[in-house]
């Protein structure tokens, strides 16, 4: 998750915080995605509260912040949020680059400027735009897919398979990954989002193809800046070479990317 304290002067932040204005992005959804995926593998006996969440993120923030001797308070940072079978919460923050400002969801907002295959002069330059890569296998859809956990052997496998390098290390490049029978899901560590339909659109796959749920991905939903695919809109074939996505999540916010195909 991301802190930023360049949130609170984020509208929408603060509408899915309840009105109240945070730092954090989307912080009750990451509450909601927590607790949904305990009842999804079976913990029972998890109990977790909005209060709960934001204190430990408080003083993860606190403790980074005071790490780094700085005397200008917390900048932006990335926030690593772990829940236990038993209950037991962690967070750990470090530092991170800001998001994209005035508004990490910007890029969401462009379809009509991308209509051709040359790079719109109101978007990032053709180095900021992350590559693309068709994975060359199936992922299958399992409860690690539609849950964040720390068991992400099959992320970590399309990831060798077009040689980006383990997580964390910083990478420009992302694989595409596609279920069993085709139909799109997600990349290693990103929703992602097609331009589609006509009018152009932003089109996401389905939470039914196994993808995880992420919380960026609930907010363009929820106000309307990308829609769920219908059944069997967008399968493996469809994806086109050059073609621009959109991608997200609750760490980035929004980015455009570039589809390359072709041999790992």
């Amino acid at each position: 998750m991301s802190y930023d304290p360049a949130l609170l002067a984020a509208p929408w932040n603060t509408l899915a915080s309840g009105g109240t204005q945070s730092p954090y992005l989307l912080l009750p959804y990451h509450l909601d995605r927590l607790i949904e995926a305990a009842n999804c593998h079976g913990w029972s006996s998890t109990r977790l509260s909005f209060d709960d969440l934001k204190r430990a993120c408080d003083n993860a923030v606190l403790n980074a912040t005071a790490a780094l001797n700085s005397i200008d308070g917390a900048g932006a940072m990335k926030l690593r949020i772990l829940l236990a079978p038993s209950g037991a919460l962690t967070v750990a923050a470090s530092p991170a680059s800001p998001l994209s400002f005035p508004d990490p969801v910007s890029a969401s907002l462009m379809t009509s400027s991308l209509a051709s295959q040359s790079l719109p002069d109101n978007i990032p330059s053709a180095s900021e735009l992350l590559i693309i890569h068709l994975d060359t296998e199936p992922t299958p859809s399992t409860v690690f897919t539609r849950t964040k956990t720390t068991y992400r052997p099959q992320y970590s496998a399309a990831r060798a398979r077009w040689n980006i390098p383990p997580l964390p290390a910083p990478s420009n490049v992302d694989a595409l990954l596609f279920n069993t029978t085709g139909e799109l899901t997600e990349t290693s560590i990103r929703n992602i989002a097609f331009r589609r339909r006509s009018p152009p659109c932003w089109v996401t796959p389905r939470a039914e193809t196994g993808c995880l749920p992420g919380t960026m991905r609930r907010l363009l939903l929820e106000l309307g800046n990308v829609v769920e695919a219908r059944d069997g809109e967008l399968s493996k074939e469809s994806v086109r070479n050059g073609e621009y996505v959109l991608t997200f999540n609750g760490v980035e916010g929004c980015r455009l990317g570039r589809v390359a195909l072709g041999s790992s």
